[in-house]
């Protein structure tokens, strides 16, 4: 036979079950379950995938999408299933049932990580089924959704270690998100997402996790009036803290967090000139490693005895006060890294930069290395960074990294004003990169 009439081997279909399986899982299951027209080897492969991630998008109806969902459950062998993943925008109430029952089914298969991302209509709520929380494999779990939880009083969440919580229009008192939160024992990593209305009237929020390593809380407030919202927080194993975007004005926070190591910071309160923190510092005054981003602090700087490492945000450079406070709260500061913030809408005057009366304890015995960001060489940026020069006598390093856009001829006079600069250690570097 010529070359050009030879049959071309399918070597794919030759290859193992599991690397087949493995293929697939690369697929969204419509697609998986497609391929058992390729050839009766492909036939039964999909039904075996430990993977199943189900999106009502490209349905021509809600009933077409759930018809598909039932059949690939029914027709699917028993193995275990690892991951589900649901993504269904506003499904219809009589439909509640099914997907309580989809739930149920991947709990019935053992399933690790469970991902519900079911937007309902403002009215509309969907109670959690009961063996949810008793499900042993359930490691990984998010709830994308406004959601009842009536967990039994004990034996909840056995095995789960990572939980994502998106809230929205909360009821008065959060007792669906406190039965959650109060019965994780084994709970790691913990990512609160939501939205809050002026609407709605203050609230609790009351987290107890034994062994809670991560917290990560994202709210954003819509129509604020003058309502509160408190977060008790009991994690006295919690390493990091994260509030990377948020008005923490309207919070209060209670923290009994003895083993923070790191706070990631981002207060967003650049429309009223109020402390934006509420509390937040003092809370987390323990930390090591702290990474701020604030326009206002008018409550002051509480001690941070612990902290070496800080990374501080600030407005336009005009707040150069806020820095002068942590030097002097934070006596085993080793490492400060400075970074420049624009923004347009704060109303914030530019101040001129005025020294602490006394050399902070951190810059005569422990800062070694300094880092200034998006430097733009102006008068005052100037006399700060001369002054930190100058007396932070066991200083290793003073890194500039120069505002893109400013003229090389300025860049050269900046470098060569740096050199003039007295430096209070010995051993100091400076380096400029732009």
């Amino acid at each position: 036979m010529s070359k050009s009439g030879a049959s071309v081997k399918d070597r794919i279909s030759a290859l193992p079950d599991d690397v087949l399986c493995k293929i697939l899982s690369c697929l969204d299951i419509q697609s998986a379950v497609r391929t058992t027209v390729l050839s009766p080897r492909w036939n039964n492969l999909w039904t075996s995938l430990s993977d199943l991630w189900f999106r009502n998008e490209g349905f021509s109806d809600e009933d077409a999408f759930m018809t598909f969902v039932d059949r690939v459950l029914f027709f699917r062998d028993s193995s275990d299933i690892k991951k589900f993943y649901l993504d269904f925008d506003e499904p219809e109430e009589d439909n509640f049932s099914r997907i309580e029952s989809w739930i149920c089914t991947a709990i019935r298969r053992n399933v690790v990580e469970l991902n519900l991302s079911v937007p309902l209509y403002l009215d509309k709520t969907f109670e959690l089924p009961r063996s949810l929380f008793t499900c042993k494999t359930l490691e990984v779990l998010s709830l994308k959704s406004k959601f009842i939880a009536n967990p039994p009083k004990s034996g909840c969440f056995p095995s789960l270690k990572v939980l994502d919580v998106l809230v929205h229009y909360p009821d008065h008192d959060n007792s669906s998100l406190g039965h959650i939160f109060a019965n994780c024992p084994v709970l790691e990593d913990l990512r609160i997402e939501g939205t809050l209305w002026g609407f709605c009237d203050g609230s609790d929020f009351k987290i107890s996790a034994p062994e809670l390593k991560r917290l990560t809380v994202v709210m954003y407030i819509v129509n604020f009036e003058d309502d509160e919202y408190i977060f008790y927080i009991n994690a006295p194993k919690l390493e990091v803290f994260n509030f990377p975007s948020g008005d923490s004005s309207v919070f209060s926070f209670e923290i009994n967090a003895k083993s923070l190591f790191k706070a990631n910071i981002h207060l967003s309160s650049c429309d009223r000139q109020v402390d934006g923190t509420n509390g937040l510092l003092e809370a987390i005054s323990n930390v090591k490693q702290l990474s701020l981003s604030t326009r206002y602090l008018e409550g002051g700087v509480p001690a941070f005895d612990n902290l070496n490492h800080l990374e501080l945000t600030l407005c336009g450079f005009s707040c150069w006060r806020y820095l002068t406070e942590f030097l002097k709260r934070s006596r085993n500061l080793e490492y400060l890294v400075i970074k420049h913030s624009s923004c347009q809408h704060c109303g914030i005057e530019h101040e001129d930069f005025t020294p602490p009366e006394f050399v902070p304890v951190c810059m005569l015995s422990h800062l070694k290395t300094i880092s200034i960001s998006s430097f733009k060489g102006r008068q005052v940026d100037m006399r700060a960074a001369q002054y930190l020069l100058k007396y932070s006598e066991v200083l290793n390093k003073m890194i500039f990294t120069i505002s893109a856009g400013l003229p090389r001829a300025e860049e050269e006079a900046l470098y060569k004003e740096f050199l003039m600069f007295e430096r209070g250690s010995k051993t100091c570097q400076v380096e400029i990169y732009n």
